[in-house]
Protein backbone atom coordinates (compact mmCIF):
# COMPACT_ATOMS: atom_id res chain seq x y z
CA UNK A 1 0.00 0.00 0.00
CA UNK A 2 1.08 3.61 -0.72
CA UNK A 3 0.38 5.92 1.95
CA UNK A 4 -0.62 9.61 0.48
CA UNK A 5 -1.16 10.96 4.18
CA UNK A 6 -0.04 10.64 7.65
CA UNK A 7 -0.88 12.05 10.81
CA UNK A 8 0.96 11.27 14.23
CA UNK A 9 -1.71 11.83 17.41
CA UNK A 10 -0.87 11.61 21.03
CA UNK A 11 -2.80 11.21 24.29
CA UNK A 12 -1.22 11.49 27.81
CA UNK A 13 -3.39 9.16 30.42
CA UNK A 14 -1.58 8.57 33.56
CA UNK A 15 1.78 7.34 33.81
CA UNK A 16 2.05 7.20 30.03
CA UNK A 17 1.95 8.87 26.58
CA UNK A 18 -0.37 7.24 23.89
CA UNK A 19 0.99 7.69 20.00
CA UNK A 20 -1.02 6.28 16.69
CA UNK A 21 -1.15 7.85 13.84
CA UNK A 22 -4.12 8.22 10.79
CA UNK A 23 -3.48 7.40 7.61
CA UNK A 24 -5.07 7.09 4.04
CA UNK A 25 -3.32 4.82 1.40
CA UNK A 26 -4.18 3.70 -1.92
CA UNK A 27 -3.59 -0.03 -3.64
CA UNK A 28 -4.35 -0.08 -7.42
CA UNK A 29 -6.90 2.02 -7.14
CA UNK A 30 -8.56 1.20 -3.73
CA UNK A 31 -8.46 3.74 -1.08
CA UNK A 32 -8.13 2.49 3.27
CA UNK A 33 -8.29 5.14 5.73
CA UNK A 34 -7.13 3.90 9.40
CA UNK A 35 -6.10 4.30 12.69
CA UNK A 36 -2.73 2.86 13.78
CA UNK A 37 -2.09 2.38 17.30
CA UNK A 38 2.01 2.78 17.80
CA UNK A 39 2.40 0.18 20.99
CA UNK A 40 5.77 0.81 23.16
CA UNK A 41 6.76 -2.75 21.80
CA UNK A 42 6.77 -0.88 18.19
CA UNK A 43 3.51 -3.38 17.23
CA UNK A 44 1.27 -1.70 15.64
CA UNK A 45 -2.62 -2.41 16.10
CA UNK A 46 -4.59 -1.34 13.17
CA UNK A 47 -8.43 -0.41 13.01
CA UNK A 48 -9.62 0.22 9.45
CA UNK A 49 -12.00 2.61 9.03
CA UNK A 50 -13.09 2.19 5.41
CA UNK A 51 -12.05 0.54 2.08
CA UNK A 52 -12.90 0.59 -1.32
CA UNK A 53 -13.18 3.16 -4.60
CA UNK A 54 -15.21 5.55 -3.18
CA UNK A 55 -13.77 9.10 -2.07
CA UNK A 56 -16.36 10.34 -1.08
CA UNK A 57 -16.95 7.76 1.53
CA UNK A 58 -13.20 7.25 2.50
CA UNK A 59 -13.17 11.17 3.51
CA UNK A 60 -16.65 10.91 5.72
CA UNK A 61 -14.83 8.18 7.42
CA UNK A 62 -11.84 9.76 7.85
CA UNK A 63 -13.78 12.78 9.30
CA UNK A 64 -15.61 10.75 11.36
CA UNK A 65 -13.23 8.78 12.61
CA UNK A 66 -10.86 11.72 13.73
CA UNK A 67 -13.60 13.31 15.45
CA UNK A 68 -14.00 10.30 17.79
CA UNK A 69 -10.51 9.69 18.77
CA UNK A 70 -10.09 13.90 19.59
CA UNK A 71 -13.16 13.45 21.65
CA UNK A 72 -11.63 10.32 23.10
CA UNK A 73 -8.05 12.75 24.21
CA UNK A 74 -6.38 12.39 21.16
CA UNK A 75 -4.61 15.56 19.87
CA UNK A 76 -3.00 15.36 16.17
CA UNK A 77 0.87 16.77 15.27
CA UNK A 78 -0.74 18.19 12.42
CA UNK A 79 -4.34 20.16 12.76
CA UNK A 80 -6.67 21.50 10.76
CA UNK A 81 -8.71 18.40 9.34
CA UNK A 82 -11.90 19.04 10.79
CA UNK A 83 -11.28 22.87 11.50
CA UNK A 84 -9.33 25.10 9.50
CA UNK A 85 -8.08 27.04 13.57
CA UNK A 86 -7.37 24.04 15.82
CA UNK A 87 -9.78 24.10 18.62
CA UNK A 88 -7.10 25.27 21.38
CA UNK A 89 -6.27 28.42 19.37
CA UNK A 90 -9.88 29.66 18.89
CA UNK A 91 -11.96 32.11 21.46
CA UNK A 92 -15.05 30.12 22.04
CA UNK A 93 -17.85 32.66 21.80
CA UNK A 94 -20.24 32.79 24.89
CA UNK A 95 -23.65 30.86 23.09
CA UNK A 96 -21.49 27.88 22.22
CA UNK A 97 -20.31 28.21 26.03
CA UNK A 98 -23.99 28.72 27.38
CA UNK A 99 -24.70 25.82 24.84
CA UNK A 100 -21.79 23.24 26.25
CA UNK A 101 -22.63 24.11 30.34
CA UNK A 102 -26.28 23.24 29.65
CA UNK A 103 -25.81 20.16 27.22
CA UNK A 104 -23.57 18.45 30.14
CA UNK A 105 -26.28 19.12 33.18
CA UNK A 106 -29.05 16.72 33.27
CA UNK A 107 -32.56 18.53 33.56
CA UNK A 108 -34.74 15.89 32.36
CA UNK A 109 -37.45 16.66 34.63
CA UNK A 110 -37.75 20.67 33.58
CA UNK A 111 -37.40 19.66 29.86
CA UNK A 112 -40.16 17.07 29.87
CA UNK A 113 -42.97 19.91 30.45
CA UNK A 114 -41.13 22.11 27.65
CA UNK A 115 -41.39 19.38 25.30
CA UNK A 116 -45.26 18.94 25.99
CA UNK A 117 -45.49 22.80 25.31
CA UNK A 118 -43.20 22.21 21.77
CA UNK A 119 -45.78 19.31 20.58
CA UNK A 120 -48.85 21.08 21.18
CA UNK A 121 -47.71 24.15 20.06
CA UNK A 122 -46.37 22.36 16.92
CA UNK A 123 -50.04 20.59 16.65
CA UNK A 124 -51.98 24.14 16.92
CA UNK A 125 -49.41 25.94 14.13
CA UNK A 126 -49.54 22.90 12.26
CA UNK A 127 -45.88 22.47 11.71
CA UNK A 128 -42.96 20.88 13.21
CA UNK A 129 -41.69 20.89 16.25
CA UNK A 130 -38.21 21.72 16.00
CA UNK A 131 -39.37 24.99 14.13
CA UNK A 132 -41.15 25.70 17.12
CA UNK A 133 -37.49 24.79 19.19
CA UNK A 134 -35.00 22.56 19.20
CA UNK A 135 -33.76 19.92 21.62
CA UNK A 136 -30.98 21.75 22.34
CA UNK A 137 -32.62 25.06 22.73
CA UNK A 138 -35.19 23.38 25.47
CA UNK A 139 -32.00 21.68 26.91
CA UNK A 140 -30.66 26.03 27.85
CA UNK A 141 -34.57 26.57 28.79
CA UNK A 142 -34.78 23.62 31.33
CA UNK A 143 -31.22 24.62 32.81
CA UNK A 144 -31.23 28.20 33.00
CA UNK A 145 -34.75 28.72 33.64
CA UNK A 146 -35.31 32.61 32.35
CA UNK A 147 -37.90 34.47 34.48
CA UNK A 148 -38.19 37.35 31.93
CA UNK A 149 -38.76 38.41 28.47
CA UNK A 150 -35.08 40.23 29.00
CA UNK A 151 -33.29 36.95 30.22
CA UNK A 152 -34.80 35.00 27.46
CA UNK A 153 -33.43 37.12 25.13
CA UNK A 154 -29.91 35.54 26.40
CA UNK A 155 -30.63 32.18 25.49
CA UNK A 156 -28.87 31.31 22.27
CA UNK A 157 -31.94 30.89 19.25
CA UNK A 158 -34.82 33.28 21.59
CA UNK A 159 -34.06 36.45 19.16
CA UNK A 160 -36.66 39.22 18.74
CA UNK A 161 -39.02 37.35 16.50
CA UNK A 162 -39.21 33.99 18.66
CA UNK A 163 -39.30 35.88 21.71
CA UNK A 164 -42.07 37.62 20.66
CA UNK A 165 -44.12 34.76 19.09
CA UNK A 166 -43.55 32.28 22.65
CA UNK A 167 -41.70 34.68 24.90
CA UNK A 168 -44.45 35.16 27.29
CA UNK A 169 -46.08 31.33 27.34
CA UNK A 170 -42.43 30.42 28.30
CA UNK A 171 -41.74 32.55 30.75
CA UNK A 172 -45.27 31.72 32.09
CA UNK A 173 -43.93 27.76 32.25
CA UNK A 174 -41.00 28.33 34.00
CA UNK A 175 -41.57 31.29 36.64
CA UNK A 176 -42.81 28.93 39.54
CA UNK A 177 -39.53 26.70 38.53
CA UNK A 178 -36.49 27.29 41.57
CA UNK A 179 -33.08 28.26 39.90
CA UNK A 180 -29.88 28.44 41.97
CA UNK A 181 -27.94 31.08 39.64
CA UNK A 182 -28.35 34.44 38.27
CA UNK A 183 -28.69 36.39 35.15
CA UNK A 184 -26.73 37.78 33.23
CA UNK A 185 -25.20 34.52 32.15
CA UNK A 186 -22.43 35.69 30.45
CA UNK A 187 -20.63 37.06 34.05
CA UNK A 188 -20.63 33.47 35.27
CA UNK A 189 -21.25 30.70 32.66
CA UNK A 190 -17.76 31.65 30.92
CA UNK A 191 -15.90 30.62 34.34
CA UNK A 192 -18.14 27.47 35.27
CA UNK A 193 -17.04 25.51 31.79
CA UNK A 194 -13.45 23.92 32.15
CA UNK A 195 -11.31 23.59 29.29
CA UNK A 196 -11.56 19.71 29.38
CA UNK A 197 -15.53 20.42 29.53
CA UNK A 198 -15.50 22.40 26.55
CA UNK A 199 -12.96 20.22 24.47
CA UNK A 200 -15.33 17.34 25.29
CA UNK A 201 -18.69 18.65 24.26
CA UNK A 202 -17.14 20.38 21.22
CA UNK A 203 -15.53 16.90 19.93
CA UNK A 204 -18.43 15.00 20.60
CA UNK A 205 -20.52 17.64 18.42
CA UNK A 206 -18.04 16.90 15.69
CA UNK A 207 -18.48 12.90 15.97
CA UNK A 208 -22.67 13.67 15.53
CA UNK A 209 -22.50 15.73 12.76
CA UNK A 210 -19.83 13.36 10.81
CA UNK A 211 -21.17 10.10 11.83
CA UNK A 212 -24.95 11.59 10.26
CA UNK A 213 -22.89 12.38 6.80
CA UNK A 214 -20.92 9.14 6.98
CA UNK A 215 -24.72 7.41 7.24
CA UNK A 216 -25.33 9.44 4.52
CA UNK A 217 -23.04 8.78 2.12
CA UNK A 218 -23.25 4.89 3.13
CA UNK A 219 -26.73 5.00 2.59
CA UNK A 220 -26.37 6.99 -0.98
CA UNK A 221 -23.76 3.89 -1.75
CA UNK A 222 -26.38 1.46 -0.56
CA UNK A 223 -29.00 3.01 -2.96
CA UNK A 224 -26.73 3.46 -6.24
CA UNK A 225 -25.94 -0.55 -5.69
CA UNK A 226 -29.47 -1.75 -5.73
CA UNK A 227 -30.27 0.43 -8.43
CA UNK A 228 -27.46 -0.71 -10.45
CA UNK A 229 -28.62 -4.73 -9.39
CA UNK A 230 -32.24 -4.23 -10.44
CA UNK A 231 -33.92 -3.28 -7.34
CA UNK A 232 -37.55 -2.36 -7.33
CA UNK A 233 -38.48 0.56 -5.55
CA UNK A 234 -40.45 -1.71 -2.59
CA UNK A 235 -37.18 -3.80 -2.07
CA UNK A 236 -35.15 -0.75 -1.37
CA UNK A 237 -37.85 0.32 0.99
CA UNK A 238 -37.26 -2.29 2.78
CA UNK A 239 -33.82 -2.39 2.73
CA UNK A 240 -33.57 0.98 3.55
CA UNK A 241 -36.32 1.46 5.75
CA UNK A 242 -37.66 4.64 4.51
CA UNK A 243 -40.39 5.23 3.24
CA UNK A 244 -41.65 5.15 -0.54
CA UNK A 245 -41.30 9.61 -0.87
CA UNK A 246 -38.01 9.86 1.06
CA UNK A 247 -37.01 7.30 -1.05
CA UNK A 248 -38.02 8.70 -4.13
CA UNK A 249 -36.78 12.44 -2.83
CA UNK A 250 -33.33 10.49 -3.07
CA UNK A 251 -33.24 9.32 -6.03
CA UNK A 252 -34.06 12.66 -7.50
CA UNK A 253 -31.32 13.68 -5.57
CA UNK A 254 -29.16 11.14 -6.87
CA UNK A 255 -30.31 12.47 -10.33
CA UNK A 256 -29.23 15.83 -9.70
CA UNK A 257 -25.64 14.85 -8.82
CA UNK A 258 -25.41 13.07 -12.24
CA UNK A 259 -25.73 9.37 -11.55
CA UNK A 260 -27.72 7.09 -13.57
CA UNK A 261 -31.52 6.60 -11.84
CA UNK A 262 -32.76 5.43 -15.16
CA UNK A 263 -32.54 1.77 -14.72
CA UNK A 264 -34.95 2.18 -12.01
CA UNK A 265 -36.94 5.17 -13.51
CA UNK A 266 -37.69 2.82 -15.93
CA UNK A 267 -38.42 0.02 -14.48
CA UNK A 268 -41.43 1.48 -12.37
CA UNK A 269 -42.60 3.28 -15.22
CA UNK A 270 -42.50 -0.29 -17.44
CA UNK A 271 -46.52 -0.44 -16.99
CA UNK A 272 -46.97 3.54 -17.92
CA UNK A 273 -49.55 3.48 -20.82
CA UNK A 274 -49.23 5.62 -23.31
CA UNK A 275 -52.33 7.56 -23.19
CA UNK A 276 -50.77 8.45 -19.50
CA UNK A 277 -47.57 9.09 -21.00
CA UNK A 278 -49.57 11.66 -23.70
CA UNK A 279 -51.31 13.41 -20.58
CA UNK A 280 -48.16 14.07 -18.67
CA UNK A 281 -46.34 16.02 -21.89
CA UNK A 282 -49.45 17.99 -22.12
CA UNK A 283 -50.09 19.15 -18.80
CA UNK A 284 -46.05 19.50 -18.15
CA UNK A 285 -46.00 22.04 -21.50
CA UNK A 286 -49.00 23.67 -19.79
CA UNK A 287 -47.87 24.23 -16.01
CA UNK A 288 -44.31 22.95 -15.99
CA UNK A 289 -42.49 20.70 -13.78
CA UNK A 290 -41.54 22.75 -10.47
CA UNK A 291 -45.15 22.02 -8.90
CA UNK A 292 -46.34 18.69 -8.48
CA UNK A 293 -49.58 18.89 -7.30
CA UNK A 294 -51.10 20.98 -9.97
CA UNK A 295 -50.07 18.00 -12.26
CA UNK A 296 -51.61 15.51 -10.11
CA UNK A 297 -54.93 17.43 -10.78
CA UNK A 298 -54.22 18.24 -14.27
CA UNK A 299 -53.51 14.41 -14.69
CA UNK A 300 -55.92 12.59 -12.57
CA UNK A 301 -58.69 15.00 -11.52
CA UNK A 302 -59.73 15.91 -8.22
CA UNK A 303 -61.44 12.63 -7.04
CA UNK A 304 -57.40 11.01 -6.41
CA UNK A 305 -58.25 9.04 -3.01
CA UNK A 306 -56.12 9.83 -0.56
CA UNK A 307 -54.88 5.90 -0.62
CA UNK A 308 -53.84 7.05 -3.94
CA UNK A 309 -52.19 9.87 -3.55
CA UNK A 310 -48.92 8.82 -2.61
CA UNK A 311 -48.45 5.99 -5.70
CA UNK A 312 -49.73 9.07 -7.67
CA UNK A 313 -47.00 11.03 -6.57
CA UNK A 314 -44.36 8.66 -7.17
CA UNK A 315 -45.14 8.14 -10.48
CA UNK A 316 -45.22 11.88 -11.00
CA UNK A 317 -41.40 12.18 -9.74
CA UNK A 318 -40.30 9.09 -11.85
CA UNK A 319 -41.70 10.48 -15.06
CA UNK A 320 -40.56 13.98 -14.07
CA UNK A 321 -36.84 12.37 -13.67
CA UNK A 322 -37.34 10.62 -16.82
CA UNK A 323 -37.99 13.59 -18.97
CA UNK A 324 -35.77 16.07 -17.54
CA UNK A 325 -32.92 13.37 -18.43
CA UNK A 326 -33.96 13.06 -22.40
CA UNK A 327 -34.34 16.86 -22.08
CA UNK A 328 -30.44 17.00 -20.73
CA UNK A 329 -29.40 14.43 -22.81
CA UNK A 330 -31.04 15.75 -26.12
CA UNK A 331 -29.34 19.18 -25.29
Amino acid sequence: MQVVFLNQFERVTGHADERAQVFIGELQGIWSVGWRALQAEASEVQDLWYEGMSWEELLAAFRHGVAVKMKEGFRPLLDGMLEEVPFWERRQALPQLLQCYADIREAEETVSPLRAWRRAKAIEEKKSAYLIATNRELQMLAVYLPHTLEELGEIPGFGKVKTERYGKEIVALLQGMERQHTFPLGEWVPGAVTADQLSTWMFRLQEEKYGKRLAVVKEKRSLLEGIRSGKTLEQLERELGCSRRALIERIEHLDEEGYDVLPIVERELGELSAEEALQFEAAISELGDHYLKPLLRKIYGESVSADEVETKYAKLRMMRIRRRRSAGQAV
